[in-house]
């Protein structure tokens, strides 16, 4: 029985230590946008992959249905 009573995922985890000053960048992005830690962390994440080419560059429609379902 889990006493997380957070939602179940079979995503991958990544931890990772962080200055405070990112830390607080990182709960002002969440909080004006209205995602959770995670969430936030998960699309500055990819954004960052895909500016310096290591993910494929997806088009406006179809980052912005991605978004949505998260």
């Amino acid at each position: 029985m889990s006493l997380s009573s957070g939602m179940a995922t079979k995503k991958p985890q990544v931890t990772v230590y962080v200055r405070d000053e990112v830390n607080a960048a990182l709960d002002l992005a969440a909080m004006q946008q209205q995602r959770s830690r995670s969430q936030m962390a998960a699309v500055l994440l990819e954004e960052a992959l895909r500016a310096r080419g290591y993910l494929p560059a997806v088009d406006a429609a179809t980052d912005s249905e991605a978004q949505s379902t998260e």
